[in-house]
């Protein structure tokens, strides 16, 4: 019973003061299985050690019939056990950090989904040996001078293997060409997914869940037969009841649980590789995938792609009478996984060689124009615009006018980025690199070590290997482009690098149209009117009573500011500050480097003293065969070991605080 009691004692002892002391590893379940064994073992450890040091005068039970010496001896055991304990904890700690074992209960009752997700991780590796591509995921990539094409266009067609998920990351990929080569960017931009349809008996409920209702309440006609299916979703043709036509884009059946574990397969890959292969730090891979996910979960959200065609919709503005067409949406028939928007007429461009055949020359390139002049005006008026118009988006009409569809992937550019994107085309028309070098550095900022005059004259070297189109088209030229920002050390936004995909997009999808399209010469016959609307006098009116407003009342107290810093040099008592450097939390880090320090010095002083003090072995014997100095030099080891515990706590919080 009196063990018991003890170890119940030992519990509390370790519980309380122990916590205190170091606050890792010291949860309820392991504090109190370990010490409730330990207290079980005081009192026969005590016993044993009563013999080694000749004491005999003590009862069957702690503290009855015990001498001095014996109760001098038990405390010191007691008191040694308790810091066995701590450095127990700790180590425990170190091994399987808190929450380990919550984490392995919890995935116990998510066993169904790790198999799942384990059958996912076999599945794309076997797609990357299958192409090759499990070699490149050692820690020392071969060589890829030799091969980048190809390496490029297998790696595409691994992750078209892969499904959605990795389609879609190949299309963000090719948009941050600040990061990745050129063979990679202009592989990855041709990816789209070769699916099957789905039958339309699993799509059915979740339109009629949508909706609130049954199918036949909203439309007089529907075709069971997609019109047209893409890895994310397919769309049907009906007829509301007013009889007006329309398309229904539906989201395939459980892609968001597919894309949600790919997703989180991908950030564990990321973070893999990023572990073991120096290009992906160099990539900051985990960086790349993140940005990856988010714009994803974004996309599959259809009410976004509903605000969008809104949004693009009106900025074609009433007045326009154009050959493009953006489709109505209703958005009271859509929802987060279907999406209701007007039918427009024609064929996809990809299939449109019969329709552009029948089209004149001049209906041509009026089109071309158009669809042109419609996105330029997107990106350098409007700010949002379509960051994926491919030829299996633009439909094309036996009258020569286009309708422009798929308004998921969308890029963003602020007004003073549009200023500047419409600065540096105007400047490679005009063939000024002196403009196109200001318009480059307010945009990306000025890398470390850079000389102005030196990237002025290789800007202008790229406006003369280009002109008048003796350069190659004009996707390469903004390729030429990305290579100059990269070997110089810019750092490339994501919406910079996106319009420059998607101005190159486009220009395969109007070569299309018209094979003889010039987009520079676009640019020169339309360039003056859109300059002129993004860069308005009203607009730059407008801005500058803005800007004005927000500062009048910091000019307002410059005089009042100049006048104090004046008085201080007078009195000389001008103290300058440094921006940004918070004295308090320099000094608080200070004192605790120095409180570290200091603790750990005294901790080694303490060790080596206690352990001289035992070595020496003299003085008053306390029991014949301990002296009275290698009893306090026990005690005095002792508090130098839980000093010590104390000092190694805080550190080995922060290691395991990385490790989970």
């Amino acid at each position: 019973v009196w063990t018991l009691v003890l170890g119940i004692v030992n519990s509390l002892i370790v519980g309380v003061l122990v916590h205190r002391m170091i606050p890792v590893g010291t949860g309820p379940l392991r504090n109190t299985v370990l010490s409730l064994i330990m207290g079980l073992s005081v009192w026969p450890i005590t016993r044993q050690s009563f013999t080694i040091v000749d004491i005999h005068t003590y009862g069957a039970l702690p503290w009855m019939g015990m001498s001095f010496p014996g109760v001098m001896i038990f405390l010191l055991i007691f008191a040694w056990l308790i810091v066995i304990q701590m450095y127990i904890l700790l180590a425990i700690e170190l091994i399987v950090p808190s929450g380990s074992l919550t984490g392995v209960f919890r995935s116990v009752l998510r066993v169904r989904t790790l198999y799942r997700r384990t059958r996912r991780i076999a599945s794309i590796q076997r797609v990357l040996f299958r192409y090759g591509l499990g070699r490149y995921l050692r820690p020392h990539v071969p060589s890829l001078n030799f091969s980048r094409r190809r390496i490029a266009h297998t790696t595409a067609e691994a992750m078209a293997a892969c499904g959605v998920t990795f389609v879609k990351l190949g299309q963000f990929i090719s948009t941050r060409a600040d990061a990745i080569p050129r063979e990679f960017i202009e592989e990855f931009s041709k990816l789209q997914a070769d699916v099957p349809p789905v039958k339309f008996s699993r799509i059915r409920p979740e339109i009629e869940a949508t909706w609130g209702c049954s199918l036949t309440e909203v439309c007089a006609s529907f075709d069971e037969d997609p019109l047209a299916a893409a890895s994310v979703a397919q769309v049907h043709r009906a007829t509301l009841h007013d009889g007006t036509e329309v398309i229904i884009k539906v989201q395939r059946p459980e892609l968001r649980k597919q894309v949600h574990a790919d997703a989180d397969i991908l950030l564990t890959l990321a973070k893999y590789v990023e572990s073991r292969a120096g290009w992906a730090r160099t990539l900051r891979l985990r960086d790349l995938v993140g940005g990856f996910v988010e714009s994803l979960e974004a996309e599959l959200d259809y009410r976004r792609e509903v605000r969008h065609t809104q949004t693009l919709a009106a900025a074609m503005g009433e007045n326009y009478h154009g050959v493009v067409r953006v489709p109505r949406v209703f958005p009271e028939l859509s929802g987060t996984s279907v999406m209701v928007l007007e039918h427009l007429p024609g064929t996809p461009l990809v299939k449109a060689e019969k329709t552009l055949g029948r089209l004149s020359t001049i209906a041509k390139r009026e089109l071309t124009a158009d669809i042109f002049t419609m996105l330029a005006r997107q990106v350098l008026v409007t700010g949002l615009y379509h960051a994926d118009l491919h030829a299996g988006n633009i439909l094309i009409t036996e009258a020569g006018e286009a309708g422009i569809i798929d308004f998921g992937a969308v890029g963003y550019i602020d007004k003073r980025d549009r200023r500047d994107v419409a600065l540096l085309l105007a400047a490679f028309e005009q063939q000024n690199s002196g403009a196109a070098t200001a318009a480059v550095l307010d945009m990306l900022g000025a890398p470390v070590g850079m000389h102005v005059r030196e990237i002025q004259r290789d800007i202008g070297t790229i406006m003369l290997q280009f002109a008048g189109g003796a350069g190659g088209n004009y996707s390469a030229m903004l390729m030429r482009l990305l290579e100059f920002f990269v070997s110089y050390g810019f750092h490339l936004p994501r919406s910079i690098a996106t319009v420059f995909r998607a101005l190159s997009t486009i220009e395969g999808s109007l070569q299309r149209i018209d094979p003889q399209v010039d987009i520079v010469k676009l640019v020169v016959e339309r360039g003056d009117g859109l300059l002129a609307e993004a860069t308005s006098a009203r607009d730059m009116l407008s801005s500058a009573r803005l800007y004005a407003t927000s500062t009048a009342q910091t000019l307002a107290e410059y005089p009042a500011r100049i006048e104090r810093v004046l008085q201080h040099l007078e009195d000389g008592t001008l103290d300058i500050g440094m921006s940004g450097l918070n004295i308090e939390v320099v000094r608080g880090l200070v004192g605790s480097v120095a409180d570290k320090i200091v603790q750990v010095v005294i901790s080694a002083a303490l060790i080596l003293g206690g352990v001289g003090l035992m070595a020496a072995n003299f003085g008053p014997a306390l029991t014949p065969a301990i002296t009275i100095f290698t009893y306090f030099g026990a005690w005095t080891l002792l508090a130098g070991c839980t000093l010590a515990a104390v000092v190694l706590a805080p550190v080995l919080r922060h290691t395991t605080g990385d490790t989970r």
